[in-house]
C-alpha cells in the first residue's frame, strides 16, 4: 500500500509537469470540428510506455472547465481549470502507471454547470498469428 502512494504521488507531480509542458499552448481547430460533441477525450499514442490523452473542448463561445484526473480510488491526481474556445490539451504521466491502473477524466463545463466523465482503463493482450500456406 505505501509503494502504491508513493507512485501515485510520482504520478501526481509528473503528469502536472508533463500537461504543463504539453499544453502551454491551445491548438486551434476549425469552427465546424465536432461542434455536436463538445467534450472529446481520446487515446493518442504511447510513447515509451507512457500513454497519452487528449481532451477537446469543442465550444463555439468563450467557457470556463474544471478537468480532474483522478484514479480508481477517487484521488485527484491532476487537476486544472482553463478557459476559451476550441482549447486542446494534452495528457501524459512523466513514469509508467501500475498494471491495472483506472483513470478517470472529468470536464466540468463552469459555465453551464455540466460535467463529463471518462473512464480510461488499459488492458493487454497477445496476439499471435499463424500462417500455413501449402506451397505444392
Amino acid at each position: 500500500m505505501i509503494m502504491k502512494k508513493n507512485v501515485i504521488k510520482t504520478s501526481v507531480l509528473s503528469i502536472a509537469l508533463a500537461a504543463i509542458l504539453a499544453t502551454s499552448v491551445a491548438t486551434t481547430v476549425k469552427a465546424d470540428d465536432n461542434v455536436g460533441n463538445p467534450v472529446e477525450l481520446k487515446y493518442i499514442s504511447s510513447k515509451t510506455q507512457l500513454p497519452v490523452y487528449q481532451l477537446r473542448l469543442n465550444n463555439l463561445t468563450k467557457g470556463s472547465y474544471a478537468i480532474a484526473i483522478k484514479d480508481e480510488s477517487g484521488v485527484v491526481l491532476y487537476n486544472e481549470t482553463v478557459a476559451g474556445t476550441k482549447v486542446v490539451r494534452n495528457y501524459q504521466f512523466d513514469s509508467v502507471l501500475p498494471e491495472g491502473a483506472k483513470l478517470t477524466f472529468e470536464v466540468n463545463d463552469l459555465t453551464n454547470n455540466t460535467s463529463k466523465v471518462y473512464n480510461v482503463s488499459k488492458t493487454a493482450t497477445v496476439v499471435e498469428d499463424v500462417v500455413v500456406n501449402e506451397v505444392k
